[in-house]
């Protein structure tokens, strides 16, 4: 009985193969699993009867936030903001002064978030601003770039919200790093340009600075 059975299965096995095999590229043979064959799935511009409007490719859900984005039950009041900048902002004078007025870092300033900050610099802002912030970028002392401002003086004051805008829409002269740094990298090179420029939370504190000029 056993080896009947077995005997049955050889055979049709056998035949599974026999019947799938072909030389001809052009032709498989049988398809026993054709939803694993051919994907199901709508193409991203194909229509679509499962909507009103015929349309496969969908907007996100309102106030939706991108993934890896902190959840907005940890973010300060306003800071989702940042993560859909460009809803909320245009690249416009007016929404750049709004920018500065209506968001702050909302990172937890840590030790790690300030050396993720330094590569990021490291890797896309140096080469322009120098490894100490002084404008004495490789690009700018080779003579291929025109001067740039130390940001003693480029930030001097300046709000994170308009620090943020700038690298996302770009400003005078640098383009926008909207695509190549997610808004969390945007707010974590910040910290670390503050630092560099003694700006913002490293800001010597007025008691501090009068006992140094004493």
């Amino acid at each position: 009985m056993k080896r009947n059975r077995l005997h049955i299965i050889g055979i049709v096995l056998l035949a599974g193969i026999w019947s799938s095999c072909g030389k001809d590229p052009r032709k498989p043979g049988r398809i026993y699993m054709p939803d694993m064959t051919y994907s199901q799935a709508y193409e991203t511009y194909a229509p679509n009867p499962n909507f009103k409007d015929g349309q496969t490719a969908r907007m996100p859900v309102e106030g939706t936030i991108p993934r890896g984005a902190l959840p907005p039950e940890v973010l300060p009041e306003g800071a989702h903001k940042s993560y859909l900048f460009k809803k909320y902002y245009s690249p416009h004078p007016d929404d750049y002064e709004r920018a500065g007025v209506e968001l702050s870092n909302p990172l937890p300033l840590t030790d790690e978030v300030l050396a993720e900050g330094k590569r990021i610099y490291t890797t896309y802002c140096q080469v322009c601003h120098g490894e100490k912030g002084d404008g004495q970028g490789s690009i700018v002392t080779s003579g291929a770039y025109p001067p740039v401002n130390p940001y003693s003086t480029l930030l001097k004051d300046k709000p994170e919200g308009k620090m943020f805008y700038s690298i996302t829409y770009g400003r005078n002269l640098m383009g926008s790093y909207a695509s190549q740094l997610t808004p969390d990298e945007r707010w974590k090179v910040i910290y670390y340009i503050q630092k560099l420029s003694g700006m913002g939370r490293f800001a010597a504190s007025p008691a501090a600075a009068t006992s140094q000029t004493n």
